[in-house]
């Protein structure tokens, strides 16, 4: 059988075994839990290419290569057997790979959207209202505290407020600034 393929065959049959096999073993050391989806991978473009929510996409990863060589080889190996001229075999092999490489990364950057930071950013409490849990004292005096739901979490943060008088437990106040760790409250 091997002698009956022609040189070109020969060639894109080792390279769609070989990354086959590496293909293979990444997935079921995936399916083990020996790593995650986003796990080992490298990117080659430190560029990137900027899409409009500020993500990068970069195009040539481990992954992606692996996709490229695999689907390539195969792609070769097959249109090989035909009465194609080899430079029409090369190009065909190219753009299979190529665009196995397109989805492999686009389900990547899919993959790595689900995760989310989960880091409370006091920042985005600012314009929000809330409730005091603790007295807050007058003229930045000290701090108090107040409940806001903050990201989706009824969160409790230190509070200040520039009022005269002190803001009591159980008043409504907005946040009208913030800094690394204190809101700035006015009552509503």
């Amino acid at each position: 059988m091997w002698q009956s393929w022609s040189l070109l065959q020969q060639i894109y049959f080792c390279i769609a075994l070989l990354f086959s096999v590496i293909l293979l073993v990444q997935f079921i050391l995936l399916l083990v839990g020996a790593g995650t989806p986003g796990d080992v991978d490298a990117d080659f473009d430190t560029d990137g290419v900027d899409f409009d929510d500020g993500s990068s996409f970069f195009f040539f990863s481990i992954k992606g290569m692996i996709a490229f060589f695999a689907i390539g080889g195969w792609t070769g190996f097959s249109v090989g057997a035909t009465s194609l001229h080899p430079a029409w075999v090369i190009v065909i092999s190219i753009a299979a790979g190529l665009i196995a490489m397109v989805i492999v990364n686009l389900i990547m950057r899919a993959i790595s959207s689900l995760s989310q930071d989960g880091s409370m950013e006091i920042s985005n409490a600012v314009g929000k209202t809330g409730e005091v849990y603790l007295t807050i004292p007058p003229s930045l005096s000290g701090t108090g505290k107040i409940n806001v739901d903050l990201q989706g979490t009824l969160t409790e943060l230190d509070a200040m407020t520039e009022n005269d008088t002190p803001i009591k437990t159980g008043a409504r106040v907005k946040v009208v600034r913030t800094d690394e760790s204190t809101c700035y409250v006015e009552i509503i």
